[in-house]
């Protein structure tokens, strides 16, 4: 009996033991259901984290592309781009979407995209979504340029005329209208208009262009060197008629300044007169060399100019007579200029006229005015004169050297040898000169002229040589010249020639010589007129058009400005190129 109770106990704990363990299997089970849903719901938590943070950075991706593509957009659709966007920052965190996107360029070669508009330039787009950032960059260069105006020598935006002349040119000339020869002319280039090609002997290819060169913007085709330049007032240059150089021209009151060369007597007579009431009389000479003379200022003369010599004289018996023009200097010594051989005749008043263009080397030591006559009788002088006739009266006149360190003419000297001359209508004229610099010539009167010889170069490589806005003449001499030719140093240290490499020195001399051309470029708003025999090495541009009257105009086309624009001068022509393979993710 008891063990049959023992064993019913024993049963039942077995049995009370089996269902504990199943309960605890049961709730470890359950434990492990829940478990994995807990887990599970956290991996769709972290799923759904990371597909967001995923989006976000697809689309600060896409907002950094979209970066890039507005700036070269901007490039496209703004010919001034470099200086309307400037450096740095382009945009700054301009909203798309839920996110933002900012933009910035710069210049790999000198870190300033406002210049040189040949330089490449690097974009970066950074794109932010939420937490998410992503920027990346691109490089920029300038593409091949087509159908522009600096690919040819010559361009005038209307009619080019050439009218019994031979135009020269090593690269096409072109015009967006026509193209007309006439007369005897010879046109030894190839030749391009929009129009047609009309009129006399073409040596070279001619043909129709279906499209129009570009051409720069009349507008603001000059902002940047009117920004950039230092203004010389025309009343500065020199002025025509040049003060009278001769003093006591008519002898009214005396005969000061005027001395007797030679054995002779110098008085002030009543007898004879051609204009007042006295003249000059010379008497008791000993000899037909003594006579009156007058030592001129040194300051007053200036080697190469041309001077108009004119004495009345009166002699008391026939005569074959010259007016003399005596100077001295230290390389040159003695020399005498005069006018032609002229006969007079007994009591009657003959005039001794002409034109003489002294020119001398080193320092000029005197300077002296007389009278050559064949006879010892005597003879009187009056209305005399000695007049600087180098340009016309009413001309202001540029000459000499003007360069980056000279400028003789007030304003102070320009670093980049910009210098900016408002002309107020008035008859300018550049000539006998060297320049190195760009000259801008504003509001030329109508018979304003830059003229030979001359030697002209940009002091920036690939800067204009000459800027205008009206109709301007250009007729320089074919011939070189030396620096005793125009009477000043031209390449003294400061300013050696050429200006990149060149030799310098202190003096002038008849040693340094100068071919008679302009190496750059030039540019009218207006027309441009070639006369006489022009030398120019690259690039002539007329917004309207252009007459070539000269015996020769020569042309030497140069390519630096359609490989590195000058400012001003890219409109239209500057093409920003992606760089293949320069697409790339950057951090900071």
């Amino acid at each position: 009996m008891e063990l049959d109770m023992v064993s019913c106990r024993h049963r039942s704990t077995a049995k009370q033991m089996r269902r504990g363990g199943i309960s605890a299997i049961v709730l470890f089970s359950s434990l492990i259901v829940a478990s994995i849903g807990l887990a599970s719901l956290q991996l769709m938590r972290l799923q759904g984290r990371s597909a967001e943070e995923s989006a976000d950075f697809i689309a600060a991706r896409v907002h950094a592309r979209t970066a890039l593509e507005i700036g070269m957009l901007k490039i496209r659709n703004d010919s001034f781009w470099r200086t309307h966007l400037g450096n740095g920052d382009w945009v700054s965190d301009q909203a798309i979407g839920n996110g933002s996107f900012s933009l910035s360029a710069i210049d790999p070669i000198d870190n300033d995209v406002t210049i040189g508009d040949n330089h490449p330039i690097i974009l970066t787009g950074t794109g932010r979504q939420a937490d998410a950032l992503f920027r990346t960059s691109v490089r920029l260069e300038v593409g091949p340029r087509t159908g522009s105006c600096l690919e040819v020598s010559m361009i005038s935006g209307d009619d080019l005329e050439i009218f019994d002349a031979t135009l020269t040119s090593d690269q096409t000339v072109c015009a967006n209208d026509d193209v007309d020869a006439g007369g005897s002319s010879i046109v030894n280039a190839n030749v391009e208009a929009y129009e047609s090609v009309n009129g006399s002997t073409y040596t070279k290819s001619t043909q129709r262009r279906s499209t129009q060169r570009d051409m720069p913007d009349p507008l603001h085709a000059m902002d940047y060197y009117l920004a950039q330049g230092t203004t010389i007032h025309y009343s500065a240059l020199r002025t025509w008629p040049q003060p009278q150089i001769l003093k006591n021209t008519t002898f009214e009151t005396d005969t000061q300044h005027w001395y007797a060369n030679g054995n002779c007597t110098l008085q002030r007579s009543g007898a004879q007169d051609k204009n007042g009431n006295y003249s000059l009389r010379v008497t008791a000479r000993s000899d037909s060399a003594a006579v009156a003379a007058q030592n001129l200022s040194l300051d007053s003369l200036r080697s190469g100019d041309a001077y108009q010599v004119s004495l009345h004289v009166f002699p008391t018996a026939n005569a074959q007579a010259q007016a003399v023009v005596t100077l001295e200097s230290s390389d040159s010594g003695t020399q005498t200029f005069t006018t032609p051989l002229t006969a007079l005749e007994i009591n009657k008043w003959g005039r001794l006229v002409g034109t003489i263009t002294p020119v001398w080397s080193g320092t000029l030591t005197q300077a002296t005015v007389s009278v050559a006559i064949n006879n010892a009788n005597d003879y009187y002088m009056d209305s005399v004169s000695l007049d600087n006739t180098t340009y016309p009266s009413g001309s202001y006149v540029l000459d000499g050297l003007l360069s980056p360190a000279h400028n003789p003419f007030g304003g102070g000297t320009n670093a980049k040898g910009i210098y900016i001359i408002d002309c107020a209508g008035k008859d300018v004229q550049v000539g006998r000169s060297r320049i190195v610099g760009t000259l801008v010539f504003l509001n030329p009167g109508g018979d304003a002229i830059v003229k030979g010889p001359l030697v002209w170069e940009p002091a920036v490589l690939n800067y204009p040589a000459l800027l205008t806005n009206d109709t301007l003449r250009i007729g320089l001499a074919s011939a070189g010249f030396n620096e005793s030719d125009v009477g000043t140093n031209l390449n003294p240290p400061e300013t050696p020639y050429p200006m990149n490499g060149g030799t310098s020195n202190s003096t002038f001399s008849n040693t340094d010589s100068y071919p008679s051309k302009i190496a750059g470029l030039v540019y009218s708003s207006k027309d441009l007129k070639f006369s006489a025999t022009s030398n120019i090495t690259g690039v002539v541009i007329a917004q309207e058009d252009i007459k070539v009257e000269a015996t020769s105009l020569n042309l030497s086309y140069n390519s630096i400005y359609v490989n590195d624009p000058p400012p001003g001068f890219d409109a239209d022509t500057v093409t920003m190129k992606v760089i293949p393979g320069t697409w790339q993710r950057t951090v900071n």
